[in-house]
């Protein structure tokens, strides 16, 4: 794989203490790596902003110190010409509007002095990621970024590297879990099938067929039992034999749609659905145990921490409580009451909901809450959220690694994003072509797992952040 290194001269952004301030960073880059995605992370790394005060999305462009000309963002770094060496500036491309006439102008001088430069487009900054990578799963392509930017030689990480990609399903998959050792995956579909294969080679271990789709699994922490929901059903299943233990179709009214175990020496299993309702199972004697009803909507999903529960539901709240008692841990969090769809909970406590407005809300500790007052829905939690914007429809799916320093998300726009919890900036961004309905780390934290479309996609994750 053929390298070259380039250097990124950083100019100071406006409203930077010392405006005189000049960083050189030299970066190593292959040239197989997408260049407009590659481009999105480094502005990322540098802690770039991705959209300005007014809120529309600001992409980012590499300009030649040599020469002046622009680096199309289009192919592969394969397809520029450039000699290992080279200088650029990483720079937002600027609308041409009346108050940036020097801007335009300045532009116009480019055009006449060169034939390579970017086209510009005005569509979100998502749409720049699918109009330059237009890469998916069957495209062999990998994204390199840079690890250690200021380091005199670093490495080049090549993020999501597909392992495995599951293809035995007929219809969309919309669910996904791991078993405790990170081996096996079992995943469920629309078509009613279950199936539980080896993470790799995809090689099928057994098979459960439904009459109505199935829309969650869920592996018990010990290893024993897989949870199964179609329709209004909850199915216990014996995870080493396949033999049914135990399922109930009458506590819950109306389909399901999250399941989950909670982390205890004795796990209780747990479902949410459209009834709007929550419940906690024994996994000993399969009977419920506790029954969430402080939802007025349906749930749409749940994540679980140790015995900490959040269920988010089509009204737009998200409710935290115990799996102990159903008790809620204070009032509920509500962003802007629009529809959530997705849902974590890191093993710190971290709180990541998404929805339909198409941004990630994060509170680094979701079990407290310092500001609450009551209304009309009981009890609700003021404490601010931290805002994560990076998709432009709404988000489908959320995970934390298991050590809780990544989130990965997965949106309607067909993107996954992959987030550094702590710098709370994108660390990979790539458009697939199905949306990403279901996202799950294995128990190690080095392979994700992605629900696209009919198939299952398992991505190694080599990435440094962790």
């Amino acid at each position: 794989m053929a390298r070259r290194e380039i250097i990124i001269e950083q100019r100071p952004q406006r409203g930077m203490i010392d405006p005189t301030a000049m960083r050189v960073h030299r970066v190593q880059v292959d040239d197989q790596a997408a260049i407009g995605p590659w481009i999105m992370t480094l502005a990322a790394r540098f802690g770039y902003p991705f959209v300005d005060s007014f809120g529309t999305p600001i992409q980012y462009q590499l300009r030649a110190v040599s020469g002046n000309h622009l680096l199309l963002t289009t192919g592969q770094f394969a397809d520029a010409r450039f000699p290992s060496g080279s200088h650029f500036v990483l720079e937002p491309e600027r609308p041409h509007t009346t108050s940036r006439w020097k801007h335009a102008r300045e532009k116009s001088r480019i055009h006449q002095k060169s034939q390579t430069v970017l086209p510009c487009s005005r569509r979100s900054l998502l749409s720049l990621l699918a109009i330059s990578s237009c890469f998916g799963l069957g495209s062999g392509i990998t994204t390199a970024f840079t690890q250690h930017l200021m380091t005199p030689s670093p490495e080049p990480v090549t993020l999501l590297s597909l392992q495995t990609l599951f293809a035995h399903h007929q219809q969309p998959v919309r669910t996904l879990t791991w078993s405790p050792d990170g081996r096996i995956i079992a995943s469920g579909s629309t078509d009613g099938s279950a199936f539980v294969w080896n993470r790799e080679g995809g090689t099928i271990r057994s098979r459960y067929q439904f009459s109505a789709p199935i829309e969650a699994m869920a592996w018990s922490p010990d290893g024993t039992h897989l949870l199964i929901g179609s329709s209004n059903t909850v199915s216990f299943f014996n995870a080493a034999t396949g033999v049914l233990l135990a399922e109930n179709a009458t506590q819950h009214t109306a389909p399901l749609t999250s399941l989950g175990w909670t982390q205890e020496s004795v796990p209780r299993a747990l479902s949410a659905g459209t009834d709007n309702q929550a419940v906690v199972w024994s996994g000993q004697s399969y009977q419920p145990l506790v029954i969430f009803r402080h939802h007025t909507s349906a749930i749409e999903a749940l994540a679980i921490a140790q015995t900490t529960v959040v269920t988010v539901s089509e009204g737009g709240l998200a409710r935290m409580w115990s799996a102990l008692n159903g008790q809620e841990l204070h009032g509920y969090y509500s962003v802007n009451q629009q529809a959530l769809r997705s849902a974590a909970l890191s093993s710190t406590g971290s709180l990541a909901i998404g929805g339909d407005d198409h941004v990630i809300s994060l509170w680094m500790d979701g079990r407290i809450c310092q500001h609450q007052e009551l209304d009309t829905f009981g009890a609700h939690c003021l404490d601010e959220a931290i805002h994560l914007q990076g998709h432009t429809q709404s988000v489908r799916s959320l995970a934390f690694s298991p050590d809780g320093r990544l989130l990965a998300s997965g949106g309607e726009d067909h993107t996954l994003i992959i987030w550094s919890q702590q710098r709370r900036t994108p660390l990979f961004i790539q458009r697939q072509k199905e949306v990403p309905r279901a996202l799950s780390w294995s128990p190690t934290g080095h392979f994700l797992g992605g629900a696209l479309g009919s198939q299952v996609a398992i991505w190694h994750v080599p990435i440094s952040e962790r």
